[in-house]
């Protein structure tokens, strides 16, 4: 039986992919490596301090991933990197860190203001009365509500270019997104900043002002790579 590495009790919700973090966070450190056995799922729930139904939830997620295999009768074990999805957000996080936002950031220059731009033109009354209602960024909302409204307002810029390949493609790194929000929504004032650049984006997508949106989104995505810095010097 292999030797089970010592874990962090896990306590809040979603449980299972608090466990999936943490064994991925092993593989990648190297504790288990490709090929190895990882312990039985009821010396993980021992581990971990919960139910072996919720650590076989863990397992699954990175399964689906392509980290781990699980073979009847010979137990879970380590896949080798080639067989992993690197394009998952968790994995590309816990294997290159904050360089992953530096290159988000250079993704979104190349996409985001054009979508602005182009959701200008397309833009319809029901959208745009969408994209209203997600614009601002309550004080009184959470964190986790504040990345969720950020995140819908800017698939909904996306879905208002009528393009849904550019829906798809911004929806594929929404996971990245997410994280990226609650970095910079960590940091003094930056909630602030980002309400601001949203009035200011919805305000020229409403004119009908492709070349205004286009700018608008260009200096907000500044805002948001200062705000990554900042957090890079308080929080690293």
């Amino acid at each position: 039986m292999s030797e089970i590495a010592p874990f962090r009790s896990v306590f809040a919700e979603k449980l299972s992919e608090q466990i999936s973090r943490q064994l991925l966070e092993k593989i990648i450190a190297g504790r288990y490596k490709p090929g190895d056995l990882l312990p039985p799922e009821r010396d993980l729930a021992t581990a971990f301090g919960v139910s072996r139904v919720v650590v076989r939830e863990g397992l699954n997620s990175l399964v689906s991933k392509g980290i781990l295999s699980v073979r009847q009768g010979r137990g879970t074990t380590v896949n080798p990197m080639k067989d992993w999805n690197t394009l998952d957000p968790e994995v590309l996080m816990l294997l290159h860190g904050d360089q992953v936002f530096d290159k988000l950031i250079q993704f979104r220059r190349i996409l985001e203001p054009e979508i602005a731009a182009l959701a200008a033109q397309n833009i319809t009354d029901a959208e745009l009365e969408e994209l209203q209602a997600f614009s601002d960024l309550p004080d009184t909302d959470t964190v986790e509500d504040h990345v969720e409204r950020d995140t819908a307002f800017h698939l909904i810029i996306a879905r208002a270019t009528q393009n849904p390949v550019l829906l798809i493609v911004l929806s594929s790194v929404s996971e990245l997104l997410r994280e990226s929000r609650r970095h910079t929504f960590a940091v003094p004032n930056e909630l602030a900043k980002a309400r601001d650049w949203h009035h200011i984006i919805y305000n020229a997508i409403a004119s009908r002002d492709p070349a205004a949106a286009r700018q608008a989104m260009l200096r907000h995505l500044d805002q948001v790579e200062s705000g990554l810095q900042r957090y890079n010097v308080l929080f690293t």
